[in-house]
Formats: C-alpha cells, sequence, structure tokens
C-alpha cells in the first residue's frame, strides 16, 4: 500500500522575510530586530515511525555548546504545546556562555507528527530576540494546517521521538533494521585523512580520488571502484534533524534511497552532521547491489569521524 505524505500550509507574521527553501528544508524565514541582529527559522521534514526524542534535544544542546541530558531530564526540556494542527512538543534552550563578541544564543524548537512523518519547527538566535519573537513563533505554529492522511496507528499531531531512521517520502529501503556492524579496524590497514575540520579513518581498501572544490575528501570502493564516496562542507545547520547515530560526540543523521528504475537501480547512504556551524555531508553513491554490500563499511566509516 503506498502512503501519501501529509503536506502542510501556515501563515508566517509580516514582519519574518522569506528565505529560499535548500537542502533539507521546506521553507526557511528571518526574524530581525532594529540592532540589526537576525534569527534563522527553519521547517524541515522526514519520514519515520518514532525513537526516542532524546537524541534530537542533545543535538540541540549541543549547538549551543550545553552538556547533554540523559533520559530522565526530559520532563524538564520538553512541553506541549496545543494548537489547530495537533499537539506541538516544544523546547527552550538557552546557551550558558555567549562566544567573544557575540550575544547569548536560544532555540525555541519544536515537533509534531502528522502521518508517517515528523514535523520540526526551530528557530536560533540571539537570546533576546529569540524571546522577543517567542509570541510569533508560537503563533506560526498555532497556523500550520495539515493536508493529507493521518496515520491510522496514532492520532494527528500525537508527538514522537525524533531518534527516527528516517527514510525520504516518496523511496528509500526500511532502514529499521540496520544492523550495527563490528568496529572498523585500527592499525595496519586503515590509512588516516582528515578534512579541514573534521578527521575520519577511511579502510585501506578505498582509493582515495583527487579533491575537488566542493570536496573534503573523495574515495572510489566497491567491487571494480564502481562506489563514489564524498564528503563536503557548506555553511550552516541542516535544520531540526533526526538523529540516528553518534560517533565522537558527533551526532547523524543518516538517510537510504534508492532510484525505482529496475533497468539501472541506484542507490545512495548518506550521513550529514553539523559542527562549528557547518553542515557536513558524508555520501555513498553507486548502483545499488554495490552500495548494499558496503553499506556496513561505510557506517563503520561514520564511526570513525571525529573532532580535532
Amino acid at each position: 500500500m503506498v502512503v501519501t505524505p501529509p503536506t502542510a500550509q501556515w501563515r508566517a507574521p509580516s514582519s519574518w522575510k522569506e528565505q529560499p527553501a535548500s537542502g533539507l528544508r521546506l521553507a526557511s524565514f528571518l526574524a530581525s530586530n532594529d540592532a540589526g541582529e537576525t534569527a534563522d527559522i527553519s521547517v524541515v521534514t522526514f519520514g519515520g515511525t518514532g525513537g526516542d526524542e532524546l537524541a534530537n534535544i542533545n543535538r540541540w544542546r549541543g549547538q549551543l555548546k550545553l552538556a547533554p541530558v540523559e533520559a530522565d531530564a526530559l520532563p524538564s526540556q520538553v512541553s506541549n504545546l496545543a494548537a489547530a494542527a495537533g499537539n506541538f512538543s516544544v523546547t527552550d534552550l538557552t546557551a550558558e556562555q555567549a562566544e567573544p563578541g557575540k550575544p547569548l544564543s536560544r532555540i525555541l524548537g519544536a515537533w509534531i507528527s502528522r502521518g508517517n512523518t515528523v514535523w520540526f519547527f526551530k528557530m536560533m538566535g540571539p537570546a533576546d530576540l529569540v524571546g522577543a519573537q517567542e509570541q510569533n513563533f508560537k503563533g506560526f505554529l498555532g497556523s500550520v494546517a495539515f493536508t493529507g492522511p493521518a496515520d491510522p496507528g496514532r492520532g494527528a499531531g500525537a508527538a514522537t521521538g525524533t531518534n527516527d531512521l528516517p527514510k525520504p517520502l516518496n523511496a528509500g529501503p526500511d532502514l529499521s533494521n540496520m544492523a550495527t556492524s563490528p568496529t572498523l579496524p585500527t592499525g595496519e590497514g586503515v590509512k588516516a585523512a582528515e578534512g579541514s575540520v573534521l578527521k575520519w579513518n577511511a579502510p585501506a581498501s578505498w582509493t582515495v580520488k583527487p579533491p575537488s572544490s566542493m570536496r573534503k575528501g573523495s574515495y572510489a570502493l566497491g567491487a571494480g571502484g564502481g562506489i563514489d564516496l564524498s564528503i563536503t562542507a557548506f555553511p550552516g545547520d541542516v535544520g531540526g534533524t533526526v538523529a540516528n547515530v553518534s560517533a565522537n560526540g558527533l551526532i547523524f543523521f543518516v538517510a537510504d534511497t534508492g532510484s525505482k528504475d529496475p533497468a539501472n537501480p541506484q542507490r545512495i547512504v548518506a550521513a550529514v552532521t553539523s559542527w562549528q556551524g557547518d553542515s557536513w555531508f558524508f555520501k555513498m553513491s553507486g548502483p545499488s547491489k554495490l552500495v548494499a554490500d558496503e553499506k556496513a563499511e561505510f557506517l563503520d566509516f561514520i564511526q570513525t569521524v571525529r573532532k580535532p
């Protein structure tokens, strides 16, 4: 049975400036004040069936350089907001220290489940500006209206966790049984590589390809080198992503999708993380069978990615 994912509509405050949607964002806005400060607002959605919300809270806490919390602290981190679309889970986080020359940062984040998708709404910026925009943000949430089917297995708007293994809304294999594969070997047989900030260990069987202006790293792997692996970084946060892999203090969103062309089946496995204001993309693409054969090693590789 094919389930059509729901879509959403909303009304943004007239003072917010709409920005081009890009990357994983369905919508993007900027709120500003007379001092010229700006707060970023994003709307992101992913397919998923549930998990725990602790990873997402800790990911946003990490963006503010706050220590992670344990599961028993979740009640103090999450509140509910009843709206026409359903019940939003909301978190309000403020950094403990400001970066030199900058004001304290604050995040207002909210998520809601509709059908087999989870929607994320996030505002991040100077604490005073986010505070001044809090009612606008909540009004924005209140304006959200969904169209399309709700999952009959749970009520519309019932909040789920955010530690899903997401798959794209229109395609892709089920990731719910993603295996935890053996740890990547260390020592002989592993060659080290590093990007401009993050570092990683690539298996010795991977062939290093010449870097390009866009890539921090580039490899060929699989039978006959038929798989391309790229590592890129772009300024800006990827949004309120769903996290399902944690490695060395970094939290990754992992997606797995494939083409429907039986004559040329292709597959992509990608992992995305945020680090120091940049979004890092680790993407493996190639023929479906080759990518399937190398997926476990790719996930081991992600486990080696680390901060300098």
